[in-house]
């Protein structure tokens, strides 16, 4: 009993940390959203998106970004309800973190909006009335931090790289593409009272392709790292530089350095041409086998000179006295078979060692290939929205004022 206990408390754990993950990795999201669109001036979406990120991670840092994004909307539109909400955050802010990176800023706004709260309220010094917020459709909520990315929400391109809107509950399509990249497709549904998951995707490079075609038995190489032997389907590379190798035994290394932009299609044909080392171990290799043929040829003819010796001396023995010509005869062609044997081991032995030289050259004949730094650099990356270390704010720190012109935006998560 006392087990089973501890295995179900085990799992209560186990599942309010996935629940809590869940919930900081949306809140997450929201964020970037509205970073994204307090970037682009839609501060609406941006107050959304921030509220959203606040239901599920109550930092202060929240607080502070909500205040921004009501301050400058009030400065769009002159909306009171927007000057009182970024009055209210920027208190709670202060009184959640009054000792936080951000309490100047918030001290500073005040300063100047609650001044301007004061003389929009009535005479009786009632704060002016919010406008009763309309029945809501529940929203969606779209990002990508990938350069260009365009959304497509159920077939219609959106505007901007954010996507945020109120919807009717069910299932909808979301398309995210750029150039160079995979295109991101998925399916939402979205629940009548709670929504949908906030969507922030940064999308994944399509890789380059580069053919190779090459000699059957070359060893193909990138970057120092042996990818396969010809033939070889085509190879994916990311983009950026990358250098190719094309090795075979007794050819002269193929190398050279590509430099392939996202989704880019190349084709390379590769010749390899022999080495020196290679030719000298074919003629090495055609000279030794000559000397073997050689060997044998001689061992032949020796073999013949021994015969016709043993010939004579049969005949003489059989006539019963030799005659001094037979003798001589037989003299000369013991002579020649010595001199045929000698000249058989020379070449056979010339010939061994010439096939050994030629062996020794054609196992020695791999191509060295010295892989050189490569500027990375060069490999285009996509670009992250603007997010940074463990507070969730957006500061935007020019004068309070109608008249902004030089805003600087710094996000934290």
């Amino acid at each position: 009993m006392r087990r089973s206990a501890c295995v179900f408390g085990a799992a209560l754990l186990l599942c309010g940390g996935a629940l809590a993950q869940g919930k900081s990795d949306d809140a997450r999201a929201f964020f970037n959203i509205g970073a994204k669109s307090y970037q682009a001036g839609k501060y609406k979406d941006a107050i959304s998106a921030f509220e959203e990120a606040y239901k599920r991670a109550q930092r202060p840092g929240l607080l502070f970004s909500l205040g921004q994004a009501n301050r400058m909307q009030f400065f769009k539109d002159s909306d009171a309800a927007r000057l009182q909400e970024a009055v209210r955050y920027y208190r709670e802010y202060l009184q959640n973190e009054s000792g936080g990176k951000r309490a100047g800023e918030a001290t500073q706004a005040l300063e100047k909006l609650v001044p301007l709260l004061e003389k929009i309220s009535d005479p009786e010094g009632a704060p002016p009335a919010a406008t009763a917020p309309a029945t809501q459709k529940p929203r969606v909520m779209v990002s990508s931090p990938t350069e260009g990315a365009q959304i497509i929400f159920d077939g219609r391109p959106v505007d901007g790289s954010t996507f945020i809107s109120e919807v009717t509950p069910g299932k909808h399509q979301v398309l995210i593409r750029a150039a160079g990249y995979e295109d991101y497709a998925r399916e939402v549904t979205v629940d009548p009272v709670a929504g949908a998951p906030p969507i922030d995707v940064a999308l994944t490079e399509k890789p380059a392709e580069v053919s190779v075609v090459a000699p059957e038995g070359a060893e193909i190489a990138v970057d120092g790292r042996f990818v396969g032997i010809a033939p070889q389907p085509a190879l994916k590379l990311p983009a950026g530089s990358h250098f190719l190798a094309v090795t075979q035994n007794g050819r002269r290394a193929f190398t050279k350095t590509l430099r392939l932009s996202r989704g880019e299609k190349q084709k390379l044909v590769v010749d390899l041409e022999s080495t020196g080392q290679r030719t000298a171990a074919w003629i090495t290799l055609g000279v030794g086998a000559g000397a073997l043929v050689g060997s044998g040829v001689f061992g032949a003819l020796a073999f013949k000179a021994e015969s016709d010796a043993e010939a004579i001396l049969d005949d003489a023995e059989g006539a019963g006295n030799a005659k001094a010509s037979a003798l001589g005869d037989y003299e000369r062609k013991r002579d020649h078979r010595d001199r045929f044997r000698l000249a058989s081991f020379i070449s056979g032995g010339a010939g061994l060692a010439l096939v050994g030289t030629s062996i020794v050259l054609f196992s020695f004949d791999e191509p060295r290939v010295q892989v050189p730094e490569l500027d990375r650099s060069t490999g285009p990356a996509p670009k992250q929205s603007p997010a940074a270390p463990s507070s969730m704010e957006i500061s935007l720190a020019p004068s309070v004022g109608p008249s902004l012109s030089a805003l600087s935006l710094r996000g934290r998560f």
